[in-house]
């Protein structure tokens, strides 16, 4: 996909979010919603990120292909995997490649937190409902959704026992 495509489908994308509007990017337009709605926007409500979108796209290209090669007597077909946007799991079946970077930087989900009192569920749990491990910014610090953090077994504690003393 060129980058002129891919920058012509954000344009389009932001116009479907505010009709009436100068951003261009999708990820400014995501951001400025965000903070427009004083993060009470649910995420169904604002548009896909730029690397969401152009993996969309490609899958979309991908399977507008296919039609367009259907009335064609043996056609050759590319692979869906890995540049056509879809994936094989771990147990080998073919899944969509929804994105090719993180879901947000690390310092971003260190302050992304959940407002749960009592336990953490689906579909209250906003961490849950997006795919994220609570953190210390959500108010339950109890719930089965912590992350946990992983022992380092490279630390070697100075103060151990030891045959040489």
């Amino acid at each position: 996909m060129s980058t002129e495509l891919l920058t012509k489908l954000e344009f389009f994308a932001c116009r479907l979010y505010v009709a009436q509007t100068d951003i261009t990017e999708v990820n400014e337009m995501r951001y400025q919603l965000f903070r427009i709605k004083n993060e009470n926007i649910d995420s169904a409500q604002m548009p896909p990120c730029k690397d969401c979108l152009k993996m969309h796209a490609v899958r979309a290209n991908y399977q507008a292909a296919i039609w367009h090669r259907s009335l064609t007597n043996k056609p050759r077909v590319p692979s869906p995997i890995d540049s056509n946007g879809w994936i094989l799991d771990g147990e080998g079946k073919l899944t969509v490649n929804w994105m090719t970077g993180p879901m947000a930087p690390d310092a971003i989900l260190e302050f992304l937190s959940c407002k749960c009192k009592r336990s953490c569920q689906l579909p209250s749990c906003q961490c849950m409902v997006n795919g994220f491990k609570c953190t210390d910014a959500c108010i339950l610090q109890t719930c089965n959704n912590m992350k946990v953090e992983e022992a380092n077994d490279d630390f070697v504690d100075s103060d151990s026992d030891s045959d040489d003393e």
